[in-house]
């Protein structure tokens, strides 16, 4: 399967999705980290509503299938459009809430040969932008690696 990708899906409530993978130029890629890096981005074509759970649950699976079929790391950063949150996470920011239900839904959909390990940096502006690296537990040595140098304590 290549790596670079565009999968699109069309939800149940007609909402026109494309999960888009781009592979990262190898001069990006920091010393020491061996696997390939694959920048995730989830484009909505029109934004017709509210999500349920299972456009949510869709996305991931096919995240986590392109996992299974190709031995790289994934970068995804959690974008800041403004999304739906009930009274419950309204002072969460839109990053935040995205990253926490993406943890919550890849944790519950990848099994134990998949790592999820969620980054946050704060800008000058003390503005928190979330991160998430994706991949198999056995690229663990990569992912951190990768972390480090996202964090600013690595090379």
């Amino acid at each position: 399967m290549p790596v670079d990708q565009t999968i699109p899906f069309i939800s149940k409530e007609g909402h026109e999705y494309f999960i888009i993978f781009d592979k990262i130029e190898e001069k990006a890629i920091p010393d020491g980290v061996i696997k390939t890096i694959v920048d995730v981005t989830i484009a909505i074509a029109d934004n017709k509503g509210v999500n349920n759970c299972h456009t949510l649950n869709q996305i991931t699976s096919i995240i986590k299938s392109y996992l299974d079929e190709n031995d790289v790391i994934l970068y995804c950063f959690c974008d800041n459009k403004e999304i739906f949150r009930s009274t419950k996470h309204s002072h969460l920011s839109p990053q935040q809430y995205r990253s926490i239900l993406f943890t919550m839904l890849f944790d519950k959909l990848a099994n134990e040969e998949y790592i999820n390990k969620p980054i946050v940096i704060t800008d000058d502006e003390q503005i928190n932008h979330h991160i998430h690296l994706i991949s198999r537990k056995l690229n663990q040595d990569d992912v951190n690696i990768l972390s480090g140098v996202i964090l600013g304590i690595g090379k």
